[in-house]
């Protein structure tokens, strides 16, 4: 008999938690403690007043209806976190905290209003997919363990004022999507502070701050953002541009960076209006070569082109050679009408247009790279005619 009632109770505790389902308007106060799902039916509306402290050791709050929270806490261990089904702008999270979860928000789809929220201690802090709209705004993302704002498949939501903060990986990741703004943010100790990559991440990032990452902002796999009036400073490499992409990167402010701008395989953005100064290499060129490009980029495309690439994948459209191909690919990468600071202003007048500054590496310092046993030549630096002030008015 006691050998049969603990096959019973091992099979009991072995089914699985049945959701908590909320299916009237629902007002949360004090606090909550849940150990499995918690589903907002549609048309249903789930308050949750300030002051409150929500609490989750397994399972997650899913909303498929509205969720109204202000000056809430919601934590846990081992919790999934918030998913918000296609909520619209009545759904709005403010001034809460979001900790402990796989995700601390995800978001299918809707346009929800987020403002002021931290999230922290979450291995992603927002998650966006489905065309996700709405608005993340004034929102502090801070020791997340993979990515702070995971932006993703043709998402649109805006995401102003917001702070990125000592991410591991990625303060906030932009993976074929284009927010409609991306302006105004501050992203400090993060690993990459931002990353736009994918053919068709073609976003306007402009008046953000990004101070003492690793990389400041890394642009990969054939996308084309406008890069706009940023400030760069003291990150280990300001612009890392990277596998064929394209974007154009005008009057921001590149300073006292390791490298200023990396540009690396076969990417040919258009540098101009901005200000280098005080960087240690204001410009780099690094396996940047248009002869590779035509022998060999086709074919080692080839082979990244799985499921687990940043150029296929499920609900991903395909990208063609002809959708990564540059406009113009000369054996030169357009720099034309920057500033580079008094010194090298100095020295760009001392050594005329035939001279090779200091500030950039390119193949007028390393003739050719040797890939798979052949050589290929460095691709140069067009960077005449240069302005001989300053471009920009950001404040120091």
């Amino acid at each position: 008999m006691r050998f049969c009632l603990l096959i019973i109770f091992a099979l009991l505790c072995a089914m699985p938690a049945m959701a908590l389902v909320v299916d009237k308007d629902t007002i949360w106060t004090g606090e909550q403690f849940f150990t499995e799902d918690v589903r907002v039916m549609p048309e249903v509306t789930l308050t949750v007043v300030p002051g409150s402290t929500i609490h989750f050791t397994a399972g997650k709050l899913e909303i498929s209806g509205r969720l109204v929270a202000q000056g809430a806490e919601f934590s846990g261990e081992s919790w999934e976190g918030l998913r918000l089904k296609g909520t619209d702008a009545t759904t709005r999270i403010s001034d809460c905290v979001i900790k402990g979860a796989e995700t601390g928000i995800f978001v299918q789809g809707g346009a929800p209003l987020l403002e002021g929220l931290t999230l922290s201690d979450n291995k992603v802090g927002i998650e966006l997919r489905g065309k996700a709209a709405g608005k993340i705004a004034n929102c502090r993302f801070v020791d997340n363990r993979k990515v702070g704002l995971f932006v993703k498949d043709d998402s649109t939501t805006a995401v102003v004022a917001c702070r990125f903060e000592n991410n591991s990986l990625y303060g906030a990741y932009l993976y074929h999507a284009l927010p409609r703004t991306f302006q105004g943010n501050f992203f400090t100790g993060n690993a990459i502070g931002l990353m736009i990559a994918y053919h068709g991440s073609d976003p306007v990032v402009s008046d953000n701050r990004f101070e003492k990452n690793e990389v400041a902002i890394q642009v990969d796999r054939a996308a084309r953002p406008l890069i706009h009036g940023n400030l760069l400073r003291g990150n280990q490499t300001g612009l890392y541009i990277y596998r064929r992409s394209d974007p154009v990167i005008s009057a921001n402010r590149i300073e006292a960076n390791g490298v200023g701008l990396l540009v690396a395989y076969s990417s040919y953005p258009k540098i101009e209006g901005n200000d280098f100064l005080a960087n240690e290499m204001a410009l780099k060129l690094e396996f940047q070569s248009s002869a590779w490009e035509s022998q060999r980029g086709a074919d080692a495309r080839a082979g990244e082109t799985s499921a687990k690439s940043a150029f296929a994948g499920q609900g991903m459209r395909s990208v063609t050679e002809d959708d990564r191909r540059a406009k113009s690919m000369d054996g030169t990468v357009a720099a034309k009408g920057n500033w580079w600071g008094d010194e090298g202003t100095a020295e760009l007048k001392k050594i005329g247009t035939l001279g090779n500054p200091s500030f950039i590496h390119d193949g007028r310092d390393q003739a050719t790279f040797v890939d798979a046993g052949e050589e290929f030549p460095l691709d140069k630096v067009a960077h005449i005619p240069w302005s001989e002030s300053p471009l920009t008015e950001m404040k120091r």
